[in-house]
């Protein structure tokens, strides 16, 4: 068993000590939507960050896998599963510091960490009780916290204003307060992620495939579960995954993603591993026609669909400090295609 600690910072590869950065940039001007995700490049070990015209902006090279990340607020770190020491466990890196600190160590499997509006806390999913249910726990892994005791939970996603908390639970939507009271079922879905509207009055989801002739994003106002369409439906086997408010509204990406094979009977936009051929898209919530796809990323997406703090890009790094290496990597990417 491995030994339970809290507080303890792991040191990185010597790579990133040898006046290396975590970003590999390519000299861009501050803007305010700027998506991130896991690149299937480097075998999922960074993130990438791009407009919402697809022009690729900055890359994130982090220690060990990456799954299910998530920013602080303050755009200072990024919270993420993974199994570089077994099972997944949930880690923080300061991307200013390139400082590593390993939040949890159980036996167990760690996944979906969210970080709340304010820093403090950080919720995930875990089966370390036997089911997969939701914890909360600090920013710092301490203070830890049961907030579910339903079985197969996952993704969960804190409101704008850190009171209340939206999560998926046996293929339905649910919320409850941040003290995982009041549990509330919203609606039936294909459980493919959610997310708030920066309001906190709506949240986008995924219904089911024979509700709405095809696969489309909706949402629902919480308080009178009224739900709107956000894009054009699309017919076959297709699926959204990991829908992705931005903070100022005017915009929702999400993953369109193809079946790399026909997933087993009933499991449509459920079996996640079943999928591949990911693009981003991007819609304006005013348009329900829209959702566009960033032709850019199709093959490059790995995973994980995150806007970028703007504090993190208020205080994006100096490239004249940077390692521009932006150039081979374009030159090695083509060479690849």
């Amino acid at each position: 068993m491995r030994m339970k600690r809290t507080g303890i910072y792991v040191a990185l590869g010597i790579a990133f000590l040898l006046n290396s950065s975590l970003f590999v940039s390519i000299g861009w001007t501050i803007e305010t939507d700027v998506i991130s995700f896991v690149t299937r490049k480097d075998r999922g070990h960074s993130i990438q960050l791009i407009n919402t015209q697809g022009e690729f902006l900055q890359r994130l090279m982090l220690e060990g896998s990456i799954a299910h990340f998530t920013w602080s607020p303050d755009g200072h770190s990024i919270a993420y599963s993974s199994n570089r020491n077994g099972d997944p466990d949930i880690y923080v890196i300061d991307v200013r510091t390139n400082t590593l600190l390993q939040l949890t160590f159980d036996d167990e499997k760690d996944w979906w960490p969210a970080w709340s509006p304010n820093g403090k806390w950080i919720a995930f999913a875990s089966n370390r009780a036997g089911e997969i249910d939701l914890y909360r726990m600090d920013a710092t892994g301490e203070n830890m916290m049961r907030l579910t005791n339903q079985g197969k939970c996952k993704r969960p996603v804190w409101s704008p204003d850190g009171q209340w908390i939206a999560f998926v639970s046996k293929s339905a939507l649910f919320v409850m307060s941040a003290e995982g009271r009041g549990v509330r079922r919203l609606t039936d879905t294909f459980s493919t992620g959610c997310t708030w509207s920066p309001d906190g009055k709506e949240i986008a989801f995924v219904p089911r495939a024979d509700a709405v002739g095809g696969t489309a994003l909706f949402s629902i106002d919480v308080d009178s579960k009224n739900t709107r369409q956000l894009t054009r439906v699309y017919k076959g086997l297709v699926a959204i995954f990991e829908p992705a408010w931005s903070s100022r509204g005017k915009w929702i990406a999400y993953l369109l993603v193809q079946p790399l094979e026909k997933p087993p009977e009933g499991q449509l936009g459920i079996a996640e591993e079943f999928f591949g051929n990911s693009v981003i898209c991007v819609v304006n919530t005013a348009d329900v026609d829209g959702g566009e796809p960033l032709e850019a990323t199709r093959e490059l997406v790995g995973s994980d669909l995150q806007w970028v703090p703007e504090r993190f890009l208020s205080v994006s790094p100096n490239t004249e400090k940077q390692t521009t290496l932006w150039g081979n990597l374009k030159q090695a990417e083509n060479a690849s295609k």
